[in-house]
Parts: structure tokens; sequence; C-alpha cells
């Protein structure tokens, strides 16, 4: 395949047994990947290559904890395809992924980035999440199909989307354009790379005719909402601020944004703290202060204009995006 192959980035944090797993769906593509590059910065060192000599896998072990967004960026810099796909590391991927999500950008020129469907791998009726457009009021995002039965009439269409979470494949020349994952966002990152890849002039969209499936608590576990959160202090006060961040970058702005984004933080904020509560926590302590200095981090912390883009997509840049239309496949 060439420069046309797929190149995979998997970050990983202390999580060998998802790891292990992925990597082996990896191995067992339709379309193998370009290269793998797995950036993991956890405590106890593993040599991944070894383990798995028939991928073209090479390993970063960053000697100090590194986090999403700088590892995505760290990774998409050893590979060459023309392609790249982004895979957390707690996914099991069926053996066309690769190559459809790959089909979807060579066939559309001015997608730079497309994302699967999802559904839980433990309850694989259920989905996690179908697409990510923004709510008309740009606070929020719609999770469509989050937690509910899955849809025929949601599946196999293109949706618009302002998110890219849990895995994405990105045209490596609009990702390049654009500068990267913007590294103010330590853990979340995507959301704002979606927007910047838009106002680019480069369509993002979701795939429901493919899907991957995420592993993760699924409803019914006790705060399962929350599983991140609760074994990582240093992570949620991370995404709690990127979460202040982004939406002072993109969200509505104006007088009062504080006291507005406070109100609409409680969305997700008192979630967390419930889960911190009722699950089995070490570092209960620990985590109401991270995500504290999160809240306070994100709104009165220092954070610069994104980065200019080198040059246009194929499509009219917008000063603001938004969503393009839903259309059928």
């Amino acid at each position: 395949m060439g420069e046309e192959a797929v190149d995979v980035v998997i970050v990983s944090h202390d999580r060998p047994l998802p790891l292990a797993a992925l990597l082996g769906d990896l191995g067992d593509q339709s379309e193998p990947p370009g290269s793998v590059t797995v950036v993991d910065d956890s405590e106890r060192r593993t040599d991944w290559g070894a383990r798995f000599p028939g991928l073209p896998l090479s390993t970063i072990q960053p000697r100090t904890r590194s986090f999403i967004t700088a590892a995505k960026n760290a990774g998409a810099r050893e590979g060459r395809g023309a392609l790249v796909a982004f895979i957390d590391d707690d996914n099991r991927i069926p053996r066309e992924l690769l190559a459809s999500l790959a089909r979807d950008l060579r066939e559309h020129p001015t997608w730079g980035a497309v994302l699967p469907g999802v559904v839980y791998h433990r309850k694989p009726e259920l989905v996690w999440v179908y697409a990510t457009p923004f709510r008309a009021d740009r606070w929020e995002f719609e999770l469509l199909g989050r937690n509910r039965p899955r849809d025929p009439a949601w599946e196999h269409r293109i949706l618009p989307t302002d998110a890219l979470p849990n895995l994405c494949v990105v045209r490596r020349e609009a990702l390049e354009a654009v500068g990267g994952f913007d590294e103010q966002f330590p853990v979340n990152s995507s959301a704002d790379l979606c927007q910047r890849l838009k106002s680019a002039g480069w369509q993002v969209v979701a795939d429901t005719g493919i899907l991957t499936r995420h592993d993760v608590e699924p409803p019914g576990v006790t705060g399962y909402w929350a599983e991140h959160t609760v074994r990582d202090p240093e992570r949620a006060r991370r995404e709690v601020a990127d979460w202040f961040r982004f939406h002072r970058r993109w969200g509505p702005g104006g007088r009062g944004f504080a006291l507005r984004a406070s109100y609409h933080a409680l969305g997700f904020l008192l979630p967390e703290l419930v889960a911190v509560g009722i699950r089995p926590a070490r570092h209960r302590l620990r985590l109401l202060v991270a995500l504290g200095r999160g809240y306070r981090e994100g709104l009165v912390g220092p954070l610069s204009e994104p980065p200019a883009p080198r040059k246009s997509g194929p499509g009219r840049p917008d000063d603001r995006p938004t969503p393009p239309a839903a259309r059928a496949r």
C-alpha cells in the first residue's frame, strides 16, 4: 500500500491487557496497517514489538507521563502514510475496520477525518455513541444513540460530528496543515482538532456503517460513567480543565462566560462527584482536589489562539465551523 497505508497510533498508560487485545486485533486486519506506533508511558515497561513480531510496530516510552495529546502528536510523527488512525487502547476492532475507514477517505477527498460508530464491547447490542454533533446552543454535544439499543435508523449513514472520540482516521495532509493536536488540551483535544479542520475547509464526519467496540464498563456497573476518573486523578484534573478551555475557544462567549460555563459544567461535574462517592476509590481526597484544580485552571489558565492552518482544505473555510448536513449513505 505504501503511502496509501494507514499508520496506527495508540496511546496507553498502565493498561497492558486492553492494549494487548487491541494489538491482536490489528494483526488480523484485512488491510494491514503501514505502521503501528504505541506511545506507552506506563510505569511498567513492556517490549510490545517482541510480543507482536508480526506487526510493523515501534514503541515510544517517554521517561515521564506525556498524557494523550502530546503522545498522539509524537506517534503521528513516526509514520509516513497518507492516513493516520488514532485508536484508544480500550478498543476491540473488527477485521474490516481500517480498510473501511481508509476507503471512506480515499473516496471522499474533501473529508479530513472520519470516525466509526461505537458500541460497548461487553454489551454489543448497546450503543456507546454514533456521532457527537454540537447541540444548538454549542454548550454540549448530542451523544447520538448513547446508552440505547442499536437502531437501524441511525446506522449506515454519514452523520455530522463535532468531536472525534475513541477512534478516528485522519488524513495526514489535513492533520499537518492545521498543526496537529493542540497540546494546550493535554487529554481531550479531538474536539478542538475537529473544529480547526472544519475552519480550514475540511469535512469531518461519522460513518455509522462501520462500528468499533469500546471495552469500557457498560451501563449497569455502579458509576460506570466515571471509570477513568476514579482511577486517575491527574487525568481527571486535565480533562476538566480541557472542557473549560474548549468552550473558551469554541463555545458561546460574551459577558458572564465563567458563570454560564460553570452552570453547564454541572452536567458532567455532578455525576463525576457522585461516582467518586459511590465507587471504590483509593484517592477520594486527591480526586476531589484534582477536579477543583481542573475547574480553576480551565477557567483562568492561559490559552493562546490555535495555530493558523498552513493551507486551506478543499472546502470553503468558515469563521465559525458548523456541522455538515446529515445525509444517507
